[in-house]
């Protein structure tokens, strides 16, 4: 294996300016979650897989978000019911305009060159924004934002009563997609939801907070 990154296509894709929505294992596993019940609800199709060497299928780190530059992880396949499969980020689509992406974290050394390359791959697909979707630390339930510009966060408080309230780092996957896309000129929205953390257990399933933005993406993306 020589390439450090590459693509499967399942199905071709033709879709009119997509929006995507971002989401990966984190505190509260919120991003996963809320990507997870857009495809099931959505019945968004599976269309391509991005592989790379850069992801373990165990993590040194706990939590797994937290990539430590010395601990690169445990390489190897995942198998479940007598299938197996390689670490991989997940693009669902749903026609005529949406875009799932079911992340998952590299290891240090690769994590900057594959957020790069998914928004590359979004970019490709023609989106022009990006909603990235995870958790932060709070006592009370409430969902917050960040915005790439002013009038993405006037939107927000505006259209759906969500201000910018969380203030800190905005660690792993969706953290460096949310500043890749800044970089490349693409609208990016982050939407946070507040979640009390378990220090034994910081990728607990926060279903409650992840249901939060889950309602908001409906008004957001026009669900029906």
């Amino acid at each position: 294996m020589k390439n450090e990154i590459w693509l499967e296509t399942k199905k071709p894709i033709d879709l009119k300016d997509p929006i995507a929505v971002v989401g990966s294992p984190g505190l509260g596993s919120i991003g996963k979650l809320v990507v997870d019940e857009l495809i099931e609800k959505s019945k968004a199709e599976l269309t391509t897989n991005l592989y790379s060497t850069h992801f373990p299928v165990v993590y040194h780190t706990k939590p797994a978000y937290l990539a430590h530059y010395a601990l690169p992880g445990i390489g190897g396949v995942k198998v479940e019911k007598q299938k197996w499969g390689l670490p991989k980020v997940k693009f669902f689509t749903k026609t005529p305009s949406l875009i799932l992406v079911n992340g998952y974290h590299a290891n240090f050394a690769g994590a900057y060159e594959i957020a790069e390359k998914v928004v590359d791959i979004l970019q490709n697909f023609g989106v022009k924004r990006i909603i990235i979707t995870a958790g932060f630390g709070s006592k009370e339930n409430k969902v917050c934002c960040a915005a790439t510009n002013l009038n993405l966060i006037h939107e927000m408080k505006e259209k759906y009563n969500v201000e910018t309230e969380y203030q800190g780092p905005f660690y792993g996957f969706c953290g460096l997609v949310f500043g890749a896309a800044k970089l490349k000129g693409i609208e990016a929205i982050s939407l946070f939801a507040g979640v009390e953390p378990k220090l034994g257990d910081p990728e607990f399933l926060a279903k409650d907070s992840a249901t939060m933005i889950v309602d908001i993406l409906k008004q957001m993306l026009d669900f029906s």
